[in-house]
């Protein structure tokens, strides 16, 4: 790791600033945004290069920048994971140096190593299944997720499954060779769902607060209008299954390796604190879970996205920086329900 990536993780500000510039060119979801990368590159170039200098100096000058630039950023995307977009983004910086004239653009041999044993090639796609296929495995998991919510993942059985799904044992098993196989299939079809729809809400170029309110709202939302699903993800016998996959949480924040670095790059008016990024989205999820649990002893007697306006309140002043002073960003109506506890 370089001298300046060290100092980057010393210095809280140069490591917002640094969030930032990297969040510009990635979307939550870690797809790299080509065309907004290269044209930050160029200005960047052009300034490294100063002024009134002559062709040599100025090439010169602007290769030992890029050299240390790219070390930094590479090593940090290294860091999450993050090889095959490492790549990308070396030949796009590659690309407009070329085009520029620099020529000379050296990297750590080890960090080019690094780059090189990580990326490996994409898998074939898999054949599309026919659709009478789809049917079944459709039929199986809704099965599967009214069994494991009812009467627990130690309890269900792939022979439950199969009679309520109305497909024969043996076809299940062609589908899945274990109800934990089942299982974990079936969760990871819901979290791409909430993975992409968070993606696809952090990735608009609008107000940050505005995100925010969208993201709070679409997973209440989810929750009340899949309650299994959502019993389900919140299961803690799931979780204590051996060899069980990653949890919910967990799979949201290593699915979107970017989402920090996202919002940072959107939070341009500094209207939220961003100290303890991961705190503030585990503590987030966790209260809206209370609100959902609350829903749930009620017998979801009532619509759970009532309580938007109540958790729109308590969270995003929460979130709000001290600069914006005692602003309500979204003040709660009169109490919607005095007879719930």
């Amino acid at each position: 790791m370089t001298g300046k990536r060290v100092i980057l993780e010393k210095s809280g500000g140069r490591r917002i600033s640094f969030y930032a510039e990297v969040g510009s060119y990635f979307t939550a979801e870690g797809d790299f945004h080509d065309a907004a990368f290269r044209s930050s590159l160029r200005d960047q170039l052009t300034k490294a290069g100063g002024d009134g200098q002559s062709d040599d100096t100025r090439l010169d000058a602007q290769g030992k920048w890029l050299s240390s630039y790219l070390s930094d950023i590479l090593t940090y995307l290294l860091e999450k994971g993050m090889a095959q977009a490492a790549v990308r983004l070396s030949v796009a910086a590659m690309d407009e140096a070329g085009k520029m004239g620099v020529t000379s653009v050296v990297l750590p041999p080890k960090l080019l190593g690094e780059i090189m044993q990580s990326v490996s090639p994409a898998a074939p796609e898999k054949p599309q299944h026919r659709q009478s296929a789809d049917e079944k495995r459709r039929m199986i998991y809704s099965a599967a997720l009214k069994i494991f919510s009812e009467e627990g993942y130690h309890q269900a059985t792939m022979e439950k499954i199969a009679a309520l799904s109305g497909v024969a044992k043996g076809t299940v098993y062609t589908y899945f060779k274990s109800k934990e196989e089942l299982l974990d299939q079936l969760l990871e079809e819901y979290y791409h769902e909430i993975v992409k729809k968070i993606s696809d809400i952090c990735s608009q170029d609008t107000d940050i607060l505005q995100q925010i309110r969208e993201l709070i709202v679409f997973w209440v939302h989810f929750i009340e209008t899949n309650p299994l699903v959502y019993r389900l993800i919140q299961s803690e016998a799931i979780f204590q299954r051996p060899g069980g996959k990653t949890m919910f949480y967990d799979y949201i924040v290593s699915h979107l390796p970017m989402l920090k670095e996202r919002i940072v790059a959107l939070n341009r008016e500094h209207r939220l604190k961003t100290t303890s990024f991961y705190s503030t989205f585990y503590g987030a999820l966790g209260f809206i879970d209370g609100v959902a649990q609350r829903w749930f002893r009620c017998q979801m007697d009532y619509p759970l996205t009532d309580e938007i306006p109540v958790i729109l309140e308590v969270l995003l002043n929460g979130f709000v920086g001290e600069q914006s002073g005692k602003t309500r960003y979204f003040p709660p109506p009169e109490p919607l329900r005095k007879d719930i506890p």
